[in-house]
């Protein structure tokens, strides 16, 4: 029953989703959450660390299409390999797509939704209270991105701030963060938004939040990484290197899905703080721009 070796950990995991008994659902979970642990560790280490046995894990591994555990764990290490390798991953979304008949359009928006899809069994219910009791609770929420993430954080403090939130960006990296840092504060609480790698800007970030004593939300992809963190919140991402899907889609979605559940918990006062915005772009432009006059029926 050998799978096509093109076909991602998460792939195999979706196919054969009707045929996992629930232990070996367990151990595919495990798989996608912990895959550098996963890597290193014994059919017996695995079977303890998600309550099964060595048997079920074994039994789950060639069910997923692999030849036995010695054929997963290579899997993982290529796929974790491929994920520090931009290159490798944008190699691999290409060769994975296939031309339909408005090009690559259909194919990408496809695997866009695929990968949203996963997010709902990624997030749990108590760490996304968390996060929102974080963010509302917060006298300033600083973000924090690296490369195109950058753009994610940048985005999500203009979202907060136009919600009425205190809220800035940091995106700078090297010596000018130590400057940024200095504006934390306890009452604060930082967003940071790391889908493939967990830099070592990243885990300063982090490790001085925790030392402040504010608190931390890491959006990531790379669960093992995130481990070695000082995070109070890890909101796991799915898996973007086994697809034509970009990587920055999942964590945009959530933060807008975060941005409209504080919102909602004060919505008479986020749309006010609107309605002056409003305000002042008319003022600035000169006329009404965006309540346009609407025909009479």
């Amino acid at each position: 029953m050998n799978t096509s070796r093109s076909e991602s950990l998460g792939q195999r995991i979706r196919n054969s989703a009707g045929k996992l008994a629930s232990g070996e659902r367990a151990v595919a979970d495990y798989l996608q959450r912990h895959p550098e642990e996963a890597a290193i560790s014994s059919a017996a280490k695995l079977g303890e660390a998600t309550g099964t046995s060595d048997a079920t894990v074994i039994r789950t591994a060639r069910k997923l299409g692999f030849e036995g555990l010695g054929d997963l764990k290579r899997s993982l290490v290529d796929h974790l390999a491929r994920r520090r390798d931009p290159a490798q991953v944008l190699d691999d979304r290409v060769r994975r797509l296939r031309t339909a008949e408005h090009g690559v359009l259909q194919p990408v928006i496809d695997a866009g939704l695929a990968l949203l899809s996963e997010v709902p069994a990624l997030i749990d219910s108590v760490e996304w209270s968390r996060t929102v009791a974080a963010l509302r609770d917060a006298e300033h929420v600083w973000t924090y991105g690296i490369g195109p993430s950058a753009a994610v954080a940048d985005h999500l403090a203009l979202s907060l701030r136009r919600a009425g939130k205190a809220a800035d960006a940091w995106t700078a990296t090297g010596f000018r963060l130590a400057d940024e840092l200095l504006r934390l504060h306890a009452s604060h609480a930082v967003v940071v938004v790391a889908p493939l790698r967990v830099f070592r800007e990243i885990g300063i970030v982090l490790d001085h939040a925790h030392r402040t004593g504010a608190s931390s939300v890491l959006l990531t992809e790379a669960i093992d990484e995130a481990g070695e963190t000082e995070a109070d919140i890890v909101l796991p991402l799915p898996d973007s290197t086994e697809g034509a899907a970009n990587e920055l889609i999942a964590p945009l979605t959530i933060l807008h899905a975060l941005v409209l559940e504080l919102v909602a918990t004060e919505r008479t006062a986020a749309v006010e703080h609107y309605q002056r915005l409003n305000a002042l772009r008319t003022e600035i432009a000169g006329t009404n721009l965006d309540i346009s006059r609407l025909p009479e029926l």
